[in-house]
């Protein structure tokens, strides 16, 4: 009798969750999620998407990014690099504490390695989604995202971030416009 009862409140409990509904807004984006892809987005007007793919790798490698995969069908490019992470007052820190480890050492006989945790590399990666405008023949939204991975010294993901610096994204826009255009001249 309890296990019937049990499993009828289960049941019931479960039926009743079944039936809920989502918000009318939930797959909405926020403001903030939409001026990021304004942001991170451009159109090209009058070029085909293979023009825009080969601009795009072009300009990723004048940055020394290394292109990881080229997807022509999907219209993605990825690329990446490693890059140094550490910064000037990083390192006289990183100093202090190894000569701090090191008295540790020498006075108590115990190993402090507090300076592992500094920032030691960065891994920076870049992914590009060419998709054309299905109104306008010869042009295409290109939408940038790049994000960094920050290794220790030791190895271990220290942080992770999406870049949202607006002038970033300017920068490379303004590349990829003028080797669009010299990939259009076949220059």
């Amino acid at each position: 009798m309890k296990r019937s009862r049990l499993f009828l409140t289960l049941a019931t409990c479960l039926s009743l969750c079944a039936c809920a509904t989502l918000p009318e807004d939930a797959f909405r984006l926020t403001e903030s999620a939409l001026e990021l892809r304004e942001m991170q987005s451009r159109v090209y007007e009058d070029v085909t998407d293979v023009e825009i793919l080969s601009a795009s790798s072009a300009v990723l490698q004048d940055l020394g990014y290394a292109i990881d995969e080229i997807e022509k069908e999907l219209g993605v490019v990825s690329a990446s690099k490693r890059a140094d992470a550490k910064n000037e007052a990083e390192i006289v820190g990183k100093i202090a504490l190894d000569i701090a480890d090191c008295l540790l050492t020498f006075l108590l006989g115990c190993e402090n390695h507090s300076y592992k945790s500094s920032k030691d590399v960065q891994d920076i990666k870049m992914t590009l989604v060419v998709t054309p405008d299905l109104d306008h023949e010869r042009t295409h939204r290109v939408r940038l995202t790049m994000q960094r991975f920050v290794w220790d010294r030791g190895g271990e993901l220290y942080e992770q971030e999406t870049i949202n610096d607006a002038a970033v994204y300017q920068a490379f826009f303004e590349k990829l416009s003028r080797s669009v255009f010299l990939e259009k001249e076949n220059i």
